[in-house]
């Protein structure tokens, strides 16, 4: 086929052409291209050069013109080279009659974001572990290939051993993510050792510190001062064991080791104290409740208690004093139980019966459920926290609910709501709640409903049935009183009176 066209000569315009930056790089080779476009005459070489200036001659495919509606002429040519020569950069030359053009051609990976590298510090209660190790973290996101490299470093010295890194894996149009993890000892840790992960790639480079004081940022608040705060009892335990516990928290201490707590009375009796085990903080940092037990006659009269801690990071002892305080405005508590409401019931799957306590003050109290008298398990039943219900007078309100089947409600079960306060006459009141009672304050269901109307109906029947009787009777009576009248039988008469 000839073309015969009286347009201008026209130099081709050079476009890359790469694959996807996300395509998977396990596949082998990858295809890369050079488009030229708007070109006149039809006539058009194409030719491959590396970073190095060397000529490339294997895998080189070039496709036919194409002639477009403009009148000019499209051609393509295509490079096929592995995965990780696809990193490097190409050049693609086209020659034509009157010349040539060159375009680089290599895989310009942008992600949606940049890129970015965290490391996070050991967790603490790793650290509690028998081998006394934790594990550092350092992860980079948003890489645009797997060409990279992570190095750890332990004060500026490189560290061979302990490290554990995953390849990076592709998070599709975010690129590449890499994680790293280092091993340390709570030994290295805690004398403020320096930690860096450094990362370097061709588009990317970064290197991130962390040590115990860099974690804490502001190093006054990453070595808070030991404190110790103090734990009223609360009135369940108060109740119940007749005993009271008290508490002392000793918190922000960087080793338990050589803590020691005494309670001792007001007049410097010691008490027996039992050290519990010590708990991780939210800083990295250890408390441990220290507790005691009095007996509840002695609390509630307002002796006083008084914990001492000693410490190797103490320069004195903490001494802090623990007494029941008064409380203004109390009140004891209104106890109401509702059943299960009708439209639960009707579905036939559970029933929930409630318990509302209102207007109490102080807001210590306890609630429990009792089935037939037997105590519940704790966890058949959920009860909140008191709640704020007004401030003048200040008053708190809580409530319980109990989830049981509708086969156990309609059994006959009785459900027992126990609320214990201080203010209550006995400490303790409790509300009861059963099929039969809810019946007997008005909650009848529609078989029992027909029941009642037809024994209505029925009495009706039978006390009119009665009055009928009786009024026959006196008629009777009445009517052979006055035919012996009439017969003069007055002797009879008297005698019949």
């Amino acid at each position: 086929m000839v073309t015969v066209t009286s347009a201008s000569p026209a130099a081709p315009s050079l476009f890359p052409l790469v694959s996807s930056c996300w395509a998977d790089e396990s596949q082998d080779p990858v295809a890369l291209g050079c488009l030229a476009k708007d070109f006149l005459p039809e006539t058009i070489d194409f030719s491959w050069k590396d970073n190095t200036n060397t000529s490339i001659t294997d895998g080189i495919k070039k496709f036919p013109s194409v002639l477009n509606t403009a009148g000019t002429y499209i051609a393509t040519t295509q490079l096929s080279v592995t995965a990780s020569e696809a990193q490097g950069v190409f050049y693609c030359t086209a020659t034509y009659p009157s010349g040539k053009e060159t375009i680089k051609v290599h895989q310009s990976c942008q992600p949606t974001t940049e890129p970015s590298m965290t490391i996070r510090p050991p967790a603490r209660d790793q650290f509690l572990e028998p081998n006394k190790t934790s594990t550092i973290i350092c992860s980079v996101k948003n890489l645009c290939n797997q060409a990279v490299t992570l190095k750890w470093l332990k004060e500026g010295v490189e560290v061979s051993s302990g490290i554990h890194t995953v390849a990076p894996v592709s998070s599709g149009r975010n690129g590449y993510t890499l994680i790293s993890e280092l091993t340390v000892s709570e030994k290295d840790w805690n004398n403020d050792r320096v930690y860096s992960c450094k990362v370097e790639s061709k588009n990317f480079s970064d290197i991130r510190n962390t040590s115990k004081s860099f974690e804490c940022g502001i190093i006054e608040d990453c070595f808070p001062e030991i404190s110790a705060q103090l734990i009223p009892p609360n009135f369940a335990d108060i109740y119940i064991r007749k005993s009271a516990i008290l508490t002392c928290r000793v918190t922000n201490m960087q080793s338990t080791e050589g803590l020691n707590v005494i309670w001792t009375r007001e007049d410097g009796t010691e008490l027996k104290t039992s050290i519990g085990e010590q708990k991780v903080q939210s800083n990295g940092r250890f408390s441990v409740d220290a507790t005691t037990s009095v007996c509840a006659d002695e609390w509630e009269r307002g002796d006083k208690y008084t914990c001492e801690v000693t410490h190797p990071e103490l320069i004195f002892p903490l001494k802090k004093t623990l007494t029941k305080q008064p409380v203004t405005n109390s009140h004891a508590p209104s106890v109401y139980i509702f059943p299960p409401p009708t439209e639960q019931l009707a579905l036939r799957e559970a029933a929930t019966v409630t318990c509302l306590v209102k207007s109490f003050n102080p807001p210590d109290l306890f609630i429990k459920w009792l089935s037939n008298g037997e105590e519940l398990n704790a966890s058949k039943y959920i009860s909140t926290q008191p709640i704020q219900e007004s401030s003048q007078p200040l008053l708190y309100f809580a409530y319980s609910t109990l989830q049981i089947s509708e086969q156990e409600w309609n059994a006959g079960n009785t459900y027992t709501c126990l609320v214990g306060h201080e203010k209550l006459p006995l400490q303790v009141t409790q509300r009861t709640v059963d099929k039969s009672t809810v019946y007997l304050d008005g909650f009848v269901d529609a078989e029992e409903e027909d029941f009642y109307n037809l024994w209505t109906t029925a009495s009706t029947f039978i006390i009119l049935f009665l009055l009928s009787l009786f009024y026959s009777t006196t008629v009777t009576l009445i009517k052979v009183k006055r035919r012996f009248v009439a017969a003069g039988g007055g002797g009879e008469e008297n005698a019949l009176v």
